[in-house]
């Protein structure tokens, strides 16, 4: 527990990490920045001109809802969920690309988990924009739904927190785990509610579904942020303690695994 109570005295090292890794993320890109809109909103057309227009798919949230209606509640679900996935990809190789801070005994390396957390909050944040401007042209008014958008990005934070420690962690042990994650990142696309409504799953099997917490957050999500409903505070504050219990662990099993970094490398 030392590495976490510790965090807050190095948040100058946090931030400059993280000013880098924005940095390297752009870098030499002729958008810049700008791919944080362009790629989710590309990735938006595929799956609604699939999904929306071919299959003719419908949350059923709203009786007069039309293919740009799920198109928008569509990317608000792959917003929340590029938040974490993000995360997941990148955190196997995460401790095994710095083999030079990893013999340095005294940096913390607890920081890298999270500033690849942070980067992909920023990120996810500014891929929220268009959804905000689509919201106001449609509507003609400003949404104030969008005030509860905290709410799913703090719990989603800690779950990608709590994984990239778990994660990072076993990759230097485990070789094999960045081979099994876009296979795993893929079923987890499909079985986060993403594409569709929770109320579509069949029963036998929907219950199973709940387990999944993106897969509530994201349900709960375009409902409150898209259609003006009032959130699940009572599933948020569950979903949020969890995901500081899940923080919590992480961080004991990548203090105890710490110290065979170095040797294994």
């Amino acid at each position: 527990m030392k590495g976490l109570l510790a965090l807050p005295k190095r948040h100058y090292l946090i931030r400059q990490y993280l000013f880098r890794q924005i940095g390297q993320r752009y870098k030499g890109a002729a958008l810049g920045v700008l791919w944080s809109i362009v790629t989710p909103l590309l990735m938006l057309l595929v799956y609604t001109f699939v999904f929306g227009t071919i299959m003719n798919a419908r949350f059923g949230i709203s009786k007069t809802e039309t293919t740009l209606d799920f198109a928008l509640a569509l990317f608000c679900s792959l917003n929340l969920f590029n938040l974490c996935a993000e995360v997941i990809g990148r955190s196997p190789t995460l401790i095994l690309g710095q083999p030079n801070l990893v013999k340095k005994v005294v940096f913390p390396l607890e920081i890298l988990p999270l500033v690849t957390m942070l980067d992909a909050l920023i990120h996810s944040l500014l891929a929220f924009i268009p959804l905000f401007l689509a919201l106001v042209i449609v509507r003609h008014e400003i949404p104030w739904s969008f005030v509860f958008l905290p709410f799913y990005l703090i719990p989603m934070a800690l779950l990608a927190l709590g994984l990239s420690l778990f994660l990072s962690a076993l990759g230097v042990f485990v070789r094999d785990i960045p081979n099994v994650i876009n296979p795993l990142l893929t079923i987890l696309l499909f079985s986060s509610a993403i594409m569709y409504p929770l109320a579509a799953v069949p029963e036998p099997a929907r219950s199973w579904f709940y387990f999944n917490p993106l897969a509530v957050l994201i349900e709960d999500s375009r409902r409150a942020l898209v259609w003006g409903f009032f959130p699940n505070f009572l599933t948020l504050t569950l979903l949020t303690g969890f995901g500081v219990l899940f923080v919590v662990v992480g961080f004991l099993f990548f203090e105890k695994s710490k110290p065979a970094f170095a040797d294994v490398m």
